[in-house]
């Protein structure tokens, strides 16, 4: 009975380090592709809206195959729309979508505070039946209600 369980802990075992080193490849993929993305023209093309929205408060961020938006809290409505066929490129494929997703959340730090925005990935279908996904961050409401309340001591006057 005793060799019986030393041969299943050490299968276990394997399979764990198979395991290990497989996520340990694929996260050096993934790091190899956000350099590749931050070398590219898209993201030169993306990095002013990048910058700008990292200055300030931000409801939605969207990251489709075709097009990244950028929702401000306060005023409320559009910081920008980076249409990527009319600035010259081509959608992007269902791993750099994901990717540009993780490159976005590391530029604009607060959206990696789980606290404060969430990341939510969803399905679009598109009228030729395949199956895109798409990434949203969005402002938790707690948070959110922070920031108007900030703003509203603001505009009346109330030191914060």
């Amino acid at each position: 009975m005793p060799s019986l369980a030393y041969f299943v802990l050490s299968v276990a075992l394997i399979a764990a380090l198979f395991m290990l080193a497989y996520y340990r490849r694929e996260r050096q993929k993934e790091l190899y592709r956000m350099d590749a993305l931050r070398g590219s023209r898209l993201y030169r093309d993306l990095k002013p809206l990048l910058t700008r929205a990292s200055a300030r408060d931000l409801d939605q961020v969207r990251v489709e195959r075709d097009r990244i938006t950028i929702t401000r809290v306060y005023p409320a409505g559009t910081l920008g729309i980076f249409e990527l066929r009319q600035s010259g490129h081509l959608q992007m494929s269902r791993i750099r979508t994901r990717v540009m997703a993780e490159v976005i959340s590391e530029d604009i730090p607060i959206l990696q505070d789980r606290s404060k925005y969430t990341m939510t990935r969803y399905r679009v279908i598109r009228p030729n039946g395949s199956v895109d996904y798409s990434y949203l961050y969005t402002i938790r409401s707690r948070y959110k209600d922070s920031i108007m309340a900030v703003r509203q001591r603001f505009e009346n006057g109330i030191s914060v």
